[in-house]
């Protein structure tokens, strides 16, 4: 990076982390006049208080709102990383554990999403639909407790990555090398009564 790139870019951010401690002095400022000398809020004032602490962090948020954008716009979005997503289908009925998914995503809802396009899982998911018209609920259920960044132990999971595109914005910078090869897709946990 030539030096006046990184001088500009170390100018910005100074700048946004300025806007940052402007915006929190002036919050703490706006929020010291409910207070008393010790610094607690004054028993006359919690409504007028509350009603401000409201009004600050909306203001802080869509200030956090502005400043990621910006980052982003310096610095560009951050990579991919992988993401482990776990599903229980109809075999949670039989005891069976739940299936988990290896997909790249820049975050857990970007994984959500992509995860969704995917050849192996579509494929897994309707293995999974109901046949029986007097099921109820539904047929699979994302597990948010068991979905994580990272990796599970090898063969503990389904590794979909080699499906995403590579012009996906989630598969993008995509690490090469990683020595996971996918997982068959008839080796997916599913009905019994059906293969793959």
């Amino acid at each position: 990076m030539p030096l006046t790139d990184h001088t500009r870019l170390i100018r910005e951010l100074h700048g946004l982390l300025a806007s940052c401690q402007d915006l929190a002095a002036r919050h703490q400022e706006v929020l010291d006049r409910y207070r008393d000398a010790e610094g607690y809020v004054r028993d006359d004032a919690h409504a007028d208080y509350d009603e401000a602490r409201i009004t600050t962090a909306i203001e802080a948020s869509d200030h956090l709102d502005a400043v990621v954008a910006q980052l982003i716009r310096l610095i560009g979005p951050p990579p991919p990383q992988t993401f482990t997503l776990t599903f229980a289908g109809r075999e949670r009925h039989d005891g069976e554990r739940p299936t988990s998914f290896a997909v790249y995503a820049t975050g857990l809802d970007e994984a959500r999403r992509v995860i969704e396009d995917l050849p192996g899982f579509q494929q897994w998911r309707e293995a999974n639909a109901s046949d029986s018209p007097v099921t109820t609920g539904p047929d699979v259920v994302f597990l948010t407790e068991q979905s994580h960044p990272g990796l599970r132990a090898p063969g503990e999971y389904a590794d979909l990555r080699p499906e995403q595109q590579p012009d996906a914005p989630a598969a993008t910078s995509r690490p090469t090398g990683t020595g996971f090869r996918p997982t068959p897709l008839a080796s997916f946990p599913g009905p019994r009564s059906r293969t793959l």
